[in-house]
């Protein structure tokens, strides 16, 4: 089996990371890695793994392992992606990939001097309706992909404790952390890069950056993508509530998933196909299985690449700057 350490044991290693490690086949965790005492003791005490510290340099030193994952917060994936890459281990880093594209360019250029893996967790890889639509697309069910368009407009009653809505929004807010992963799924659906962004958000105090954007992308084959996300939609109401729609247009049909009613909906130029996909999780699963591949194989299976990270950042930063630019 192949040996892991997790870094940073907060709410997406306590309902993602750990429990697929502990459950997969392929996988055995080596130790974690956790500032927070409390935190700390408790995964400790529900995982055992052989090795508990706080600071991430005694898990390297101490842990056997073949890759860690980073899931602090992203003003620290820098440095301890760059440290793991630089001990010969492999990496998985949850997104955003860093808090600036020098740091992100700097993580890639690691990974390439150390010869080792570096993939970026994007959810657009890994949710099961993500992968059928890329798999729609490659089958050439809709024949040229002319427009993309992803929607992701939620509540923010999830974020507990309210620190956490306090840290997202200081580095950069929903085009950064939600964002980021429509930016990347752009990429992956049209095959192509981006030209030209605009965007304009929404700004309400006391923060710097908008709650609320609508991005419009002008794609390197000629393809266009809008991405809107927020934090605003049904932030103060009774019952929480989500806009969630992802639609791929072609020349010879359409591709449409409806967050609400969980139907994927294939337009074809002789049948309308209509699927129930009910499975919102984040693939967990997927995502470990393929790392565990990309390691025998040597080359990335089905995971997003630093390069791929670096260039939905690059997106991700210049939508949010365009927000700043027409708010001025």
């Amino acid at each position: 089996m192949l040996r892991i350490g997790v870094i940073g044991c907060g709410v997406v290693s306590g309902y993602g990371h750990l429990p697929t490690i502990q459950s997969s086949q392929r996988w055995k965790l080596a130790g974690i890695a956790e500032v927070h005492t409390p935190r700390r003791e408790e995964i400790a005490a529900q995982y055992k793994p052989p090795v508990a510290v706080a600071d991430y340099r005694e898990l390297l030193d101490a842990a056997s392992m073949d890759a860690v994952v980073v899931a602090t917060h992203a003003d620290s994936h820098h440095e301890i992606a760059i440290a793991a890459l630089e001990r010969g281990l492999h990496v998985l880093c949850e997104k955003p990939m860093a808090s600036s594209l020098d740091q992100c360019r700097a993580m890639v250029d690691a990974s390439r001097r150390a010869n080792k893996l570096l993939a970026i967790n994007f959810n657009t890889r890994s949710v099961a309706v993500m992968r059928e639509i890329k798999r729609l697309i490659d089958a050439g069910t809709v024949g040229s992909v002319r427009a993309v368009r992803f929607v992701y407009d939620w509540h923010a009653h999830q974020w507990q404790p309210p620190e956490r809505l306090e840290n997202f929004m200081r580095n950069g807010g929903p085009i950064i952390d939600s964002g980021v992963h429509f930016f990347e799924g752009a990429r992956w659906f049209t095959g192509q890069d981006f030209t030209r962004i605009h965007a304009n958000g929404v700004f309400l105090p006391p923060y710097e950056h908008p709650q609320h954007v609508v991005s419009t992308c002008q794609m390197s084959g000629g393809a266009v993508a809008l991405i809107e996300v927020g934090w605003l939609y049904c932030k103060k109401t009774k019952d929480r509530g989500m806009l969630l729609n992802y639609d791929v247009i072609g020349d010879d049909g359409t591709i449409s998933y409806d967050g609400e009613t969980r139907d994927l909906r294939v337009y074809s130029t002789t049948t309308t196909e209509i699927r129930k996909f009910e499975d919102l999780g984040k693939g967990f699963d997927f995502v470990y299985d393929q790392f565990a591949e990309s390691i025998v194989s040597g080359k990335l299976q089905a995971l997003a690449s630093g390069e791929d990270g670096l260039k939905a950042t690059v997106a991700a930063y210049q939508a949010l700057d365009a927000t700043h630019s027409r708010a001025r």
